[in-house]
């Protein structure tokens, strides 16, 4: 343990609603890139994180929103 360093986890937010109360439901690899599938627990909307950790790009697309019936 490195007392002198701190590192600081990135916040994934719902690009729905912006709430931080996602889940990381699946993770894969494509290309270079690392993929994460969240699903927010606020709205129900699903969402792909894309992450190039050796280029430091990182995007979000969204994958869908949960329907409710009426």
């Amino acid at each position: 343990l490195n007392r002198g360093t701190v590192h600081y986890l990135p916040v994934v937010r719902c690009p729905y609603c912006g709430s931080e109360d996602v889940e990381a439901v699946k993770t894969w690899k494509m290309r270079n890139y690392t993929v994460t599938h969240y699903r927010c627990r606020a709205c129900g909307g699903s969402f792909n994180h894309y992450k190039d950790p050796s280029k430091g790009k990182e995007f979000i697309l969204r994958s869908g929103r949960r329907t409710t019936k009426h």
